[in-house]
This record gives C-alpha cells, sequence and structure tokens, in this order.
C-alpha cells in the first residue's frame, strides 16, 4: 500500500508521530515529538473517500482509513504493534476491531474489521496420548465454569471431545487423539479444534500476534498412535492459512 509519499522523504509541514496505538475503547493515542498544535487528525476510507476527524475512532466502517493532518499524510515510525495492548484491546467484547499500521511509505493507517469471539491460544502440549491446549477469550464475555475442547472431522468421523475449563477469559483444556485416530478413514484427515461453551462453539486461533505465514512457520511435535509394525498414525497439531488450530492425521505405512 502506498499513500504516494516515500519514507524519509516528506514534504515540509509533514507531521510525524513518535507512537500511534488505539486503546481498548477505540480512542486513537498518538505520541508528537513536538508539542501539539491543534492540529486533528482526519481519516479518509481508501475505497469510499469518506472521512472521519478526530481521535475517536468507534463506528469506523470496515476498511483501511489513511491519516492526514492539515491535507498532509501523517509520518511514523511505529509499526503500530503491541503484543500486550492487544492482548488487552481484545479483552473487551467488541464486533469490530480498529488497528493502527504503518504503511510500506512510512504512513500512519488503520484497518477496521468485523471480529466475532474465539480462543486465542498461548499453548499447545504434545504428548501422552492427548493434545492440551491453553488460551484466552478474545471479544466476547468472560465466562466461569465447564467447557469442552472439541476435535471436528472435516469429512468422514464423529466429533472427539473431552472436558476443560474456563476460568474468567482463560481457557485449559485436553483432548485424547485415540479415538481421533480410531476414525482413520483415509490416508489424510483433517481436525478442527474448538472449544465448546454454554452451547457455542469458538473457534481456536493465534491471530494478536506479528506471526505471518504460520502455517509453514510453527511446527508442534507429531504422536503416533498404534504399533509400528502394523502401521501407525502420526498426530501433528498445525495453524491453517487462517491462523486457526487445527490437527493432521496421516497413516503411516507397515514397516516391514
Amino acid at each position: 500500500m502506498s499513500t504516494g509519499v516515500r519514507r524519509g522523504v516528506m514534504a515540509p509541514g509533514v507531521r510525524r508521530a513518535v507512537t500511534s496505538r488505539v486503546d481498548d475503547d477505540d480512542t486513537l493515542r498518538i505520541e508528537w515529538p513536538e508539542p501539539d498544535d491543534g492540529g486533528q487528525v482526519t481519516w479518509r476510507h481508501v475505497e469510499t473517500g469518506q472521512e472521519h476527524t478526530g481521535a475517536g475512532l468507534a463506528g469506523l466502517r470496515p476498511g483501511i482509513w489513511m491519516a492526514s493532518c492539515r491535507g498532509e499524510p501523517v509520518a511514523t515510525d511505529d509499526p503500530g504493534f503491541s503484543l500486550d495492548g492487544l492482548v488487552v484491546y481484545a479483552g473487551r467484547p467488541r464486533t469490530r476491531e480498529v488497528r493502527a499500521f504503518r504503511t510500506t511509505a512510512g504512513t500512519l493507517g488503520l484497518t477496521v474489521r468485523e471480529v466475532a469471539p474465539y480462543v486465542e491460544v498461548t499453548g499447545v502440549g504434545c504428548e501422552d496420548g492427548v493434545i492440551e491446549v491453553e488460551g484466552v477469550l478474545a471479544y466476547g464475555v468472560p465466562v466461569e465454569g465447564p467447557a469442552r475442547l472439541v476435535a471436528v472431522a472435516r469429512k468422514g468421523s464423529d466429533p472427539v471431545s473431552a472436558p476443560g475449563v474456563f476460568r474468567g477469559r482463560g481457557f485449559s483444556g485436553s483432548v485424547p487423539i485415540g479415538p481421533m485416530a480410531g476414525g482413520q478413514v483415509r490416508r489424510r484427515m483433517f481436525w478442527d479444534l474448538l472449544v465448546e461453551v454454554g452451547g457455542e462453539r469458538l473457534p481456536l486461533a493465534a491471530r494478536l500476534d506479528d506471526i505471518a505465514d504460520k502455517k509453514t512457520k510453527v511446527r508442534f511435535p507429531a504422536q503416533h498412535v498404534g504399533a509400528r509394525h502394523a502401521g501407525q498414525v502420526r498426530v501433528r497439531p498445525y495453524y491453517t492459512d487462517t491462523d486457526s488450530l487445527a490437527v493432521a492425521l496421516t497413516a503411516e505405512e507397515e514397516s516391514a
């Protein structure tokens, strides 16, 4: 994305923000290197041309918004990313997420997108015949009490689940891999992991960090079900293209 201004070559009068973060109440907090001279930040929606002035960002339509001040883009060296800040931001129930970012041209922008509650993965364990998951509820109302970790096959097998628990926003649970492997009807099968609470199933995903392409960069240990001489099923969690947590089961050939 480009605003027509190259990084490091800014027109006269362009303001540069030291930091630019969106607080959990959808208010933009900007730190300027010099005292604020009263110039307001104006946001322009890239697709529609709609404009919005001020630090209050609640109610902005989804899409990309670019910042300007007195008709010039706002420059910044801040990537707009703070994992701690995003975790706090996700701690509020909401249906729309607003994030500040720095463009490749070094200017300030916002992404606004619709969101729904899910469980942000903070830990995955793969041993002793189970897959253990820890996480925190994002964008939803905190709950207390029992829940279930559910594995749902994309084709051909019944769901497998086991008890878990919510404590406020924190979730922990585990699911056995034996029943999943017992339903292996093809060489490769894929299962999606979800958290079930109050009759609702919430996705498990890792979306708050800045790691792109987790599917190829994050690799969990594999477990095996069955005797080696009779052919085993290899069970390995992985992240999908949308950063959701899933499990791949692969039937291995019998050894001689």
